[in-house]
């Protein structure tokens, strides 16, 4: 069971959720509380196979901007959650909302740019989740149009069975990561956890480790953004993978 999860107190998760379609092997969940307060999700039965939040996206920047990411916290839980725990990350599904995004937005011809964002907030849970959000200011949360096209996604990945292909996990650039998002695009490999260059520092092999073993199906190989690393961040993270016989790529 694939449960999508909308909340009423979320403007653009409220105008998603309009959308949405429920199936026999599809739940919609429909919350009063913020789309941060999730962790209860841990003990929800049946167990979902994969838990889909539709979200408002946040920027100060405000530009138009369709987006998906995993969810957990590098660092402490700023944002709910638990501190150094990270959910779950479906890279297949990840990867297959923003290659549906872009090719919706395209269709349409939205002024919206797509992407990935780096793995933040919460829930924390040992589960697989996503988000696909809708941004960044409440124009374009009450944009219906926007908003039927983020639920198409939705809906698509809600009963499809993505095709494999390689996965990777991510490790350095900043928070939208357009050297992830632009190889995802192109069909060069599926994402997991991606951890921003302002969270190397504070890692440890416990971090690193988690991202790798919860990013489902298994990564092939981890990716580091070599400019967006300065050279003891590269040499951290390659020493922990190295010593775990996990393989590794430069992008």
């Amino acid at each position: 069971m694939k449960l999508l999860v909308v909340s009423k107190s979320n403007i653009a998760s409220s105008n998603i959720g309009n959308f949405l379609k429920e199936s026999p092997k599809v739940k919609l969940e429909i919350i009063s509380k913020g789309v941060l307060e999730l962790d209860y999700l841990q003990s929800y039965s049946p167990k979902p196979e994969l838990i889909v939040v539709a979200s408002t996206h946040k920027s100060e920047a405000g530009i138009p901007m369709l987006n998906a990411h995993p969810t957990g916290n590098w660092a402490s839980a700023d944002l709910g959650g638990r501190p150094r725990t990270l959910s779950i990350a479906p890279a297949l599904y990840l990867a297959s909302a923003v290659r549906a995004l872009r090719d919706s937005k395209e269709q349409l011809g939205l002024n919206y740019e797509v992407g990935l964002e780096v793995t933040h907030h919460s829930p924390t849970i040992n589960l697989p989740v996503m988000f696909v959000e809708v941004g960044s200011s409440e124009k374009e949360w009450n944009d219906l149009q926007a908003c039927e096209v983020v639920a198409s996604v939705i809906n698509k990945i809600a009963v499809e069975t993505p095709k494999k292909e390689d996965i990777c996990i991510g490790f350095g650039g900043p928070h939208y990561a357009p050297q992830f998002t632009r190889r995802v695009l192109a069909g060069k490999f599926a994402t997991g956890h991606i951890c921003p260059k302002h969270h190397i520092d504070s890692l440890n092999e416990e971090m690193i480790l988690q991202a790798f073993n919860k990013t489902t199906p298994k990564p092939n190989f981890v990716a580091l953004e070599w400019k967006g690393l300065k050279p003891e961040q590269r040499q951290k993270i390659i020493s922990v993978l190295e010593k775990n016989k996990i393989s590794w790529e430069r992008i």
